[in-house]
């Protein structure tokens, strides 16, 4: 196993990112087509079998169709792991990213089991999404630093800009929280008798939408800044981000001035998803490190450098 990343870590870190996004996928789809409680307990699928029966329907296929899945996560976890082992000293950055994600892993599974078991109570499963969100963050700050030489970083920069960056960082924590409550007001209990959280729909999802729009300028706000201060990459970064929320607040409006269709709403998680990752990369992206690529020609330098003070030493006087 290599010390630094490579195009195999590379392309691992870019699975972990796309299977952590897809596991909040499946679970909004055990969601939006009511079969939280397609396996009735946990952890097994019911008292009398591991798997789902045929008799238990397509609720049954799906709810442990999203087990099997999360499964397949923890072992993609272990295997990843493995791959950046030796680089528990040289990258310590990317080792204990892994292991974080790791152990949001095991902890979805135990909330997830308790959530069914509590016949999805709605707090339970509003804490089931939010260490999800948590796993993408880290799994595109992850692949970031799969890039990188691993060197520390400098900051880019006004100091205003970067505290506009954590501020981003922050109102979109808010904003995935606030939303979290207002799906657990809304229809999509996953169940059809599991209890809601009581807030007024309206209520709740007029208050979520009041960081959404401080998130949004302030996003402008850091795409005029950066543009100003001739940082390239970070005005692009904070320019997806932007198309990002704006796309998200699009498809929020709508989807709540129609009645919450459950495609509008899968549109608006896998929205929530990307704005997670590009919000890491933007902040990320204020801070400069040395690229992997700009670091390896210094190894082979300092070798022939090497190579060519023994070979004059050798030589006679």
């Amino acid at each position: 196993m290599p010390r630094q990343p490579n195009r195999f870590i590379r392309a691992v870190a870019w699975i972990m990112l796309l299977a952590q996004s897809g596991i909040i996928m499946t679970g909004g789809t055990v969601r939006l087509t009511g079969s939280g409680l397609g396996c009735p307990t946990w952890p097994r699928c019911t008292e009398d079998s591991l798997t789902n029966t045929p008799e238990m329907g397509i609720h049954g296929y799906i709810e442990f169709g999203n087990r099997v899945l999360a499964i397949f996560l923890g072992l993609y976890c272990i295997f990843t792991l493995i791959a950046v082992w030796r680089m528990r000293r040289t990258r310590p950055e990317i080792f204990w990213s892994v292991i974080a994600l790791a152990l949001i892993v095991v902890s979805q599974a135990v909330v997830g089991g308790i959530s069914v078991r509590m016949q999805l109570n709605p707090w339970i499963v509003a804490s089931h999404f939010v260490p999800s969100a948590i796993a993408v963050a880290i799994s595109a700050f992850l692949l970031r630093r799969t890039g990188d030489a691993g060197h520390p970083a400098t900051p880019l920069g006004t100091p205003g800009l970067r505290m506009i960056g954590w501020a981003i960082g922050g109102l979109t924590a808010l904003v995935v929280i606030l939303g979290v409550l207002v799906t657990g007001a809304g229809p999509h209990a996953g169940d059809a008798l599991s209890a809601r959280n009581g807030f007024d729909t309206v209520i709740i999802s007029r208050l979520h939408a009041i960081p959404v729009w401080i998130l949004v300028a302030a996003t402008i706000a850091a795409v005029l800044m950066a543009r100003r201060q001739g940082l390239t990459f970070p005005a692009k970064a904070f320019t997806v981000l932007l198309v990002i929320e704006l796309a998200q607040g699009v498809i929020g409006y709508i989807q709540y001035f129609t009645g919450l269709p459950e495609l509008l709403v899968a549109a608006h998680l896998l929205g929530v998803c990307f704005m997670v990752a590009a919000t890491t990369v933007a902040v990320d992206s204020l801070y400069r490190r040395p690229a992997l690529r700009d670091a390896e020609p210094a190894a082979p330098a300092a070798e022939n450098r090497d190579a060519a003070l023994t070979a004059s030493s050798r030589m006679p006087s």
